[in-house]
């Protein structure tokens, strides 16, 4: 699980909340008595300054019911609201986000929100815009924030680099602007913007960092060529959050499931593998699709959050790896080198991107390795094993019931049999058998009360390299 260094010692995050308003305003005593490791909240009541949040409230927050949590507070850096102190309502002719633009409008303000038309873009490069968010006599959004003793800021609207460099209209561009299609120089403005801020908050508070909401192609269109832009994002940002990744549709709630795998891959490539935790955020309140919501997000090895509604004036439950109880127990690990162990239930035992060791115990378990070098050990009951993507091991004893590995990759994984004590590799192969008729259809084997089942190989395909005796 990812830990996050803040200003009060470390914090372990395995799961997290988000909910930003409530009927009557955002209650900050019922936000303390959630469990969640992590909590993505606004500032405020309802928005503004005026009914901000005290110091007191969030380190009751921070010192929650199931231990130390990590509270991060809502910061939109690429869009204006009308709702927020830094509107003016002199800006447009019914002084509201979708009315047109009047000649007090600032050259910042850019075109309304479609889908949430009480917002405009903004032009996040431009001097004055940055100076509403953070400035040197520490007036700004952030600064509040960072005063109110939030260990992080969520920022929402990174993806506005790619709005202004591809999707604005042509009659919205003004001089100054990203070029059209430009989206190098957009996502180097928007990085600029990122660094200097988080820059300016760890002026007051070290530990401060903050966590990307979309946007998870700005590191993609550096196009391979500004290192020292990738270094300095990936330094201030402690992780990203990212929206509708499993379910997608047209629904506010429980659309179909359509995996975004361009998305997945690009989250793992450029975030996960630079040791960046990734939370994933699909808006489901559907049991079943969010039962497989989290089993997949995890799987992908990301930190997932099932969102009531897209409103976000609900606080969720707690998907994600825990310890194990005997019950039927989600277990997950982190980035680096885990040992996952599960007891007596049905337990889904998840790594992540190290050589993780997972062990089911006497359940009927699943175990997903991830992206490393994995040893994948069942135990007692009826198994499914899934090694991942590199070279792992299946392990396998005498009276543990029925094992089935659902990803062997011939001449890579290795089947480990040891604990049967074979005299021999031949004695060992004698035990493997065809199962069905097609090509890469299963192999079998039986001995000592274990039965394994190999699916998509052929029997020709376990051979003397492919075992461990």
């Amino acid at each position: 699980m990812p830990v996050f260094e803040t200003s009060t010692g470390r914090v372990n995050v395995k799961n997290w909340g988000y909910m930003l308003q409530q009927s009557g305003g955002l209650n900050a005593n019922d936000i303390a008595k959630e469990h969640h490791d992590l909590i993505v909240m606004d500032f405020s009541e309802d928005g503004t300054g005026a009914n901000a949040f005290s110091k007191a409230q969030i380190d009751k927050i921070k010192d929650g019911p199931g231990g130390r949590t990590v509270a991060v507070s809502y910061l939109s850096i690429g869009e204006a609201s009308e709702f927020r102190d830094h509107w003016d309502p002199a800006w447009t002719t019914n002084g509201k986000a979708d009315g047109n633009l009047t000649a007090s409008a600032p050259d910042w303000l850019g075109p309304t929100n479609p889908d949430w038309p009480e917002s405009r873009k903004v032009r996040y490069w431009d001097p004055e815009w940055q100076d509403i968010i953070f400035n040197d006599a520490k007036t700004g959004w952030l600064d509040k924030i960072v005063a109110q003793g939030f260990d992080a800021a969520y920022l929402d609207i990174v993806d506005a680099y790619y709005y202004w460099a591809v999707e604005v209209p042509n009659a919205q561009r003004e001089a100054g602007d990203p070029a059209k299609n430009d989206e190098k120089d957009a996502a180097q403005r928007m990085i600029d913007f990122i660094v200097d801020l988080t820059a300016h908050a760890r002026e007051t508070n070290p530990d401060f960092f903050v966590i990307l909401q979309n946007g998870e192609f700005i590191i993609d269109a550096l196009e391979g060529t500004d290192n020292a832009r990738k270094s300095a994002l990936l330094d201030a940002i402690g992780a990203i959050a990212v929206e509708d990744t499993y379910f997608i549709g047209g629904k506010d709630e429980n659309n179909g499931l359509h995996p975004d795998k361009d998305k997945i891959h690009v989250l793992q490539h450029d975030f996960l593998d630079n040791g960046i935790p990734v939370f994933a955020v699909d808006y489901l309140n559907n049991q079943s699709k969010q039962d497989k919501f989290e089993q997949l997000a995890i799987g992908d090895g990301f930190i997932p959050y099932a969102a009531p509604t897209r409103e976000l004036d609900v606080m969720g439950g707690q998907l994600g790896g825990g310890k194990a109880t005997g019950q039927n127990d989600l277990l997950s690990g982190n980035n680096k080198a885990n040992e996952i162990a599960g007891k007596g239930g049905n337990d889904i035992l998840q790594g992540f991107a190290g050589d993780d060791r997972l062990s089911g115990g006497k359940g009927d378990d699943d175990l997903f390795g991830g992206r490393g070098k994995d040893k994948l050990n069942g135990g007692m009951g009826k198994d499914a094993l899934t090694g991942g993507a590199n070279a792992d091991r299946f392990i396998f004893a005498p009276d543990n019931g029925r094992d089935d590995v659902l990803d062997f990759q011939d001449g890579k994984d290795k089947l480990v049999l040891k604990a049967f004590n074979f005299s021999s590799k031949t004695a060992a192969l004698k035990h493997f058998y065809e199962i069905g008729g097609a090509s890469n259809d299963k192999v079998g084997f039986d001995h000592d009360g274990t039965r394994i089942v190999v699916n998509g190989a052929d029997l020709s395909d376990i051979g003397a390299s492919d075992i461990v005796i």
